[in-house]
């Protein structure tokens, strides 16, 4: 689960451009470096209440976007293998590995006379001959292209289109799980202070979970300031 204070140290990270933290954080709460199970992960996690939407602005009109209109076409994880060479490759969609994201990074492992070599690093990428790698490229591509087939999100006429670069992975983790940094620490705040929550209360809880207190908690002390009169 992503939890409230989650979502809080995500903002904060993103709001200070820490990227590395940003993303390692996010990665260790997915429990993978995978992309298609990053991607699978916040399209769950975020919209995991019936009216769950996210809020865009496009032509200066804010957007709302609904799970069916968000990380559209995501494929399934799909293991193969390929000999070239005597080298049998087994490939599947791409990790993140040292904050970088790239075509390369579909080759999972390399096996070469009953050795086998998993591929975790960039050190082991490195290892790899150019000419070798050429010959497996055309397979890899294969996996490209069903990444640009995904739709990041679909509203009014716009597409937006998927691409394998770091800095959208970025931005589609943004739209999912950051806010405004400024407004945790009020909302946190206010419930420690009005109701007794602790810090800690808020690791077990989701940030949707927490607006529901938060937006029942300021009805209460509204009814208590203005009474209704008979």
């Amino acid at each position: 689960m992503v939890s409230y204070n989650h979502v809080a140290k995500l903002t904060y990270y993103y709001e200070n451009d820490r990227k590395k933290e940003f993303l390692d954080l996010f990665l260790s709460l997915c429990g993978s470096n995978n992309l298609i199970d990053i991607l699978w992960f916040i399209k769950e996690e975020r919209f995991t209440e019936d009216n769950s939407n996210i809020k865009i602005l496009y032509e200066e009109k804010e957007v709302i976007i609904f799970k069916e209109d968000f990380l559209i076409g995501l494929p399934d994880p799909n293991p193969t293998e390929h000999t070239i060479d005597g080298f049998t490759f087994v490939l599947d969609y791409p990790n993140i590995i040292d904050d970088i994201c790239k075509p390369m990074y579909c080759i999972k492992s390399i096996s070469h006379q009953n050795e086998t070599h998993n591929l975790t690093s960039l050190t082991d990428f490195n290892m790899i001959p150019i000419a070798l790698y050429n010959k497996i490229y055309p397979e890899i591509e294969k996996y490209i292209q069903d990444l640009h087939n995904i739709l990041v999100y679909k509203v009014v006429d716009v597409d937006s289109r998927f691409f394998l670069h770091i800095d959208l992975i970025i931005k589609i983790i943004y739209l999912a799980f950051v806010t405004s940094f400024k407004n945790i620490v009020d909302e946190r705040l206010f419930l420690m202070k009005e109701y007794n929550f602790t810090y800690e209360a808020f690791d077990k809880m989701s940030y949707l979970e927490t607006r529901h207190y938060i937006k029942q908690g300021i009805k209460i002390i509204n009814e208590r300031n203005n009474p209704k009169t008979n």
